[in-house]
Order: C-alpha cells, then structure tokens, then sequence
C-alpha cells in the first residue's frame, strides 16, 4: 500500500491490489481458545478473503500459549509459509487476527510477500462495497485511523528527507497530511449527521423497524420480501453498508418504515466501528428491532452474541427485539429442532426462510402484534389551523372516526404511544376522553 495524497479517495481497493490474487490464511489458537473455535474462526476468514477478490490456497493454524511479540507466530511457522509462498506462487498472507506495524513489517521481510491482517482485509472489503457518499467517507476515516501508526510500513521512502527545503521526512509529510485530511474528513461527516438527522426527524412519527443481525444473515433478503422493493442481495459479507429504509403496509392505515442496517462481524475494527457509528445510530431511533439470524450457520450462537455485543455498545440493548431465525431450509433437521425449542420459550421469536412467502406474512404479523400492543386510542379536538399536525395524524395513524364541529377536527385515533408523546397529542385531547381515564 503506497501512501499518496489520493489515498483513500479510489473506493475499489484501499491498497493496490494488482496481481494480488492467491492468499494464505494462518489462524491462532492462543491459550483458552479451542482449536475447533480457531478453525472455524479461519472459515470466517476464508469467506472474508474471498469477498475481497483473493484466491484461497491453503489455510494453516498454529498452536501457541501466545503471539510472538516480534513476528506474532514462531520461527517455524515463518519457514513454512516463506517455503509455501515460494513454491506455490502466493501472493498475500492474511492473519485471522490484528498485527501490530513491527509484526507486520517483520513477516514481511521474513517470508518477502505481502502481509494483510483481518481489520486491513475488513478495511480492504468495505472500501469494496461503499457505493454511497456516505460509507466512502467512512472507509476513508477508518483507513486512515489505521495506517497512522504504520507509515513507515507503507511508505518506503518514510524516513527521507521530503525536498524543497522543508526539512521534513516523508513520515512526518505523511503524518500531518492524515491529520489534516482526518479534520477534512470529519467536517465532512458532521455535515452528513445533520442531514441524516434531519431524516430522522422526518421519520420520528412513524413506527420505525430496524433490521440488524450478524453479515450475511439475510437481512437484506428479509428487507426485500417485506417491502416488494428492490434491495441489493448478494452472498457476499459486508454486501450492505448504507442504511436502505422502505414504507412498508403492513395492517391497514398502519404504514411502518423498515430499514436494513450493516452486518455485524466478530472483532470489527474498533476504528471501523468508530467510523460507522453514524450509520449503525439508525438503530437508536428503532421503535422495534428485528434480530436476524441465520440459524444453518454453524456459530450462530456465536454471531448472536456479537450482534447483542454491538447493541449494548451502542446502548440500545433494551429497545423490543423480535428474534428471526432465517435460512431454517438451509439448516439440517437437528438444527431446525433447536430453533423450534428456542421458539417455543421466546414468545418474541420465530424460524423462517425469507424466501417464503407465507414466512414473510408471519414476520409482518408479528410486527402487528408489537404495534397493536404498542397502540393508544385517543380522542381529540384539533383546531383546522393545526394543519402540519392533522397531515402528520392522518399518515401516520389509523383513524377511526372523523368529524368537523366549528373550527375544530374531531377525531378518534390509534396510534404509537411513542408517537402520541412525540407529537404531544395531550394538548388535544377531548373532555370525554380525560374523563374516561380519570380513576375512579
């Protein structure tokens, strides 16, 4: 990865990825960590590597109470993989865990081929799919939090002198061009969340469902067949990056929003997760959670715990979640009998394919039910003038009765009780109605 002033802004790869196409993965099974989790960890980072466009050769696993702090794995394995790398043509070695810049640089002079660690190779994939303006800034952020502390890495001329009489190496050219375009990147960013907010206000009065869920569960499946829109799907980790939102008819009069959210992953980068939390806040206005999991995944017990990891982290983890599990005709028969009993004692969860219609009318079914249990009936007397409010009521609730007297609107409604507080619907409110609620 050569560090230029451009770096960042090519949004196919964030290093050069000419003629870097066959990779070796090399997992670690440290102390307290079993080798049938680092093994399937591996299998994560295959899928990983192969969503980046590599080519998996071969795969290997070492044994160790604990890193090398030099070189991460042993003298040994080092000879292996430069003996590997030589006689099978490799191109890139990519390890299931973070490097530091010293181990990074070490292995590379070591075996002499590129080395990626899983937060670059993560990196390198979000840079892959940010379609929007949005993710691009975000990548960028993230890129650049990553390579600050390796510019001598990247940059092979780092410690000559920059030229025109500056005095300056290129490793502190390098460094205070990050910081400056770090700011530039981050004003950037803050003139999004404005945006983003403003969106958000825009939504505040109707029933928001979020879908979240571990990468490749089936999000963006479930989002499409809900919707009867076209969302992107593709079998690829990180496929979705920017929030998509579709006003969804699920009951009558009763529109809600759906929106799909980014993947979660296992270990993300924190810099990634820093980065992306502007996206991921879309989650924190969710009146309803839909917990996504695909239930013929191996780990997915796993995956589940990292989801709920990221929710508490974003201190959203006692928002209602409706659990579904997805993919059940991809899940074999033993698998399909431990989700039926996990059903069975989480009222607020239920198996399905999304490719299943009559699967898809039970999750908007069970979105009823949490709306329904969510709703207040209230009567009120809203003054003609009230006119943004009234548009408001007659979009977002279901209006039961209607009638005019004078200059005021006489309505019966049903609606969110979150919303009702949103839209302060107590100023409102009939005689009959305070009177009906008054206690005995």
């Amino acid at each position: 990865m050569n560090i230029t002033k451009n770096s960042g802004d090519n949004m196919d790869h964030i290093f050069d990825a000419q003629g870097i196409r066959r990779a070796v993965l090399v997992g670690m099974a440290q102390r307290g960590i079993s080798t049938r989790s680092a093994r399937e960890s591996l299998e994560e980072l295959a899928h990983l590597a192969t969503t980046a466009t590599f080519e998996v050769i071969d795969r290997t696993l070492q044994n160790r109470d604990k890193p090398d702090p030099a070189t991460y794995i042993g003298s040994g394995k080092i000879d292996e993989l430069r003996e590997m790398a030589q006689k099978r043509n490799i191109d890139a070695i990519i390890f299931d865990n973070d490097l530091s810049p010293s181990q990074m640089r070490n292995l590379e002079i070591d075996i002499g081929v590129r080395i990626l660690d899983r937060s670059l190779l993560i990196l390198d994939i979000f840079a892959l799919h940010a379609r929007t303006r949005t993710a691009q800034i975000q990548v960028q952020m993230a890129h650049l939090r990553y390579l600050r502390p390796r510019i001598r890495q990247f940059n092979p001329h780092a410690e000559r002198r920059a030229g025109l009489g500056s005095g300056e190496t290129h490793t502190e050219t390098t460094r205070r061009w990050i910081e400056q375009r770090g700011k530039s990147l981050y004003d950037s960013l803050k003139r999004v969340r404005r945006q983003m907010d403003t969106s958000r206000k825009g939504r505040s009065h109707s029933f928001n469902v979020v879908l979240v869920g571990y990468t490749n569960a089936g999000k963006s499946t479930l989002m499409r067949g809900i919707s009867g829109e076209n969302v992107l799907v593709e079998n690829q980790l990180f496929a979705t990056l920017t929030n998509t939102t579709r006003s969804v008819d699920v009951q009558s009069h009763r529109p809600i929003l759906l929106t799909d959210t980014v993947g979660f992953i296992n270990r993300l980068p924190h810099h990634l997760f820093a980065c992306f939390r502007a996206t991921l806040q879309e989650a924190v206005q969710a009146d309803l959670l839909l917990h996504v999991v695909d239930a013929s995944h191996s780990q997915y017990k796993m995956q589940m715990i990292t989801v709920r990891e990221v929710l508490t982290k974003l201190k959203i983890d006692d928002k209602p979640v409706l659990t579904v599990y997805n993919k059940m005709d991809l899940a074999d028969s033993e698998r399909q009998k431990e989700i039926d009993k996990r059903c069975a004692k989480n009222p607020n969860a239920l198996a399905i394919s999304a490719l299943d219609v009559a699967n898809l009318d039970a999750v908007k079914n069970r979105i009823c039910d949490f709306l329904a249990a969510d709703a207040v009936t209230l009567k009120l007397h809203v003054p003609q003038s009230e006119g943004k409010l009234l548009s408001q009521l007659y979009t977002h609730s279901e209006i039961l009765t209607l009638d005019y007297e004078g200059n005021d609107v006489h309505l019966r409604i049903r609606l969110n009780s979150n919303h009702a507080e949103r839209l302060q619907l107590d100023r409102f409110l009939s005689a009959s109605h305070i009177q009906a609620d008054a206690p005995a």
